[in-house]
């Protein structure tokens, strides 16, 4: 009965269909692991202030797009950066990104708000932790000082970033429902996001769709419906392969081959299309889900987490759900390998994927 219970789920059954595929891109992690490598004697962390970043960061997001061929990708605001004092705003970086975007012929989904892609995930300025209480962990947004500055530079950003002809979406925070794993343990309040997707609304002239995505490890977890029911487009977080430990032995578990434990995707974007909503996958696993430093992860000394195998079905998983649009997770990760260890696999399979559905629509 287990067995006829996984066979006969949704990633088995459903056809298989053509969805956009793009990439998620962070400068912070591109240069994480292409400048800042300690394995390569690269060890020093990079001030952001120095003069060349902007150049670096749409440089490297251009070779990303146009090696790749990739039409869709999403970014983050990150709050501290764009914000480094009270009022005082510094638009330089996602600027350049826009622009290189657009130069490539790329659209932009766009995420503002307290949370980002990528560790720290959390990108509060320190003049707001100076001010704020927040707590050790649980919902922040109910911090009155917080909740008001971060409304007031998500209102800033959408009115400056409206006027850039290559933002087609915006993302209200990112993943805001789900705890941080590798920080503080803070996540977000409904009423708060539902406040930014207001201010996004409310400032934007174009009324681009907003999306609200979550991170949904199993079927009992429901604040999907929340994000549904407060968004334009429903967006999910899919990582097909956990690392989980029992009795001091190590493995990877395939999360949708769980039958009706697992989150049923494909259920939520039928349901978003009757009632007039999209569904995207924001961030899809394309990267090794890796405990320790990922720089150490080689084709020598390869992650079980996501092997050539795990790759291609996660993009089989993707094309079932029923998805408008996929944004790969880890194209940063596929450049450092090929630079790094000349290793161009995981390069080729996510310009694989991208080309073949590209040619399919």
């Amino acid at each position: 009965m287990v067995f006829l219970f996984v066979r006969l789920s949704w990633p088995h059954t459903e056809p298989l269909g053509s969805p956009e595929f793009g990439i998620n891109f962070s400068c912070n992690y591109a240069e994480y692991l292409l400048l800042e490598d300690p394995t390569n004697g690269a060890g020093a962390s990079l001030p952001d202030d120095r003069p060349d970043r902007t150049r670096w960061c749409a440089d490297t997001l251009g070779q990303l797009l146009s090696g790749l061929g990739a039409k869709r990708v999403r970014l983050s605001v990150e709050w501290s950066q764009v914000e480094p004092a009270p009022g005082a705003f510094d638009w330089s970086l996602m600027d350049a990104l826009l622009a290189e975007a657009d130069r490539q012929g790329a659209s932009v989904m766009l995420t503002v708000g307290v949370k980002a892609q990528r560790h720290p995930e959390n990108y509060i300025p320190g003049w707001v932790l100076a001010n704020a209480h927040l707590p050790p962990d649980g919902d922040i947004s109910t911090d009155l000082y917080l909740r008001e500055r971060s409304l007031a530079m998500v209102e800033a950003a959408v009115r400056h970033f409206a006027a850039s002809t290559a933002v087609d979406s915006w993302g209200a925070d990112n993943e805001p429902y789900v705890p941080s794993l590798r920080a503080q343990s803070w996540r977000l309040g409904r009423e708060f996001v539902r406040a930014e997707v207001e201010a996004i609304r409310r400032n934007d002239p174009v009324a681009r769709p907003v999306a609200i995505n979550h991170g949904q490890h199993f079927v009992v977890d429901r604040r999907w419906q929340d994000a549904l029911a407060d968004s334009d487009i429903l967006a999910q977080s899919l990582y097909p392969w956990r690392n989980y430990e029992l009795f001091g032995w190590r493995m990877v578990l395939p999360i949708l081959e769980i039958g009706p434990l697992a989150p049923n995707y494909r259920a939520q974007s039928r349901l978003a299309s009757s009632v007039g909503r999209q569904f995207w996958i924001t961030e899809m696993q394309a990267e090794p889900w890796f405990d320790g430093d990922i720089h150490l992860v080689s084709p020598a000394n390869a992650s079980p987490n996501l092997t050539v195998g795990h790759f291609r079905k996660n993009i089989d998983y993707a094309r079932r759900v029923g998805a408008g649009r996929v944004y790969l997770w880890g194209s940063e990760w596929w450049l450092y390998q090929r630079l790094r260890y000349d290793d161009p696999t995981w390069w080729n399979l996510a310009r694989e994927a991208i080309s073949t559905a590209a040619s399919a629509r």
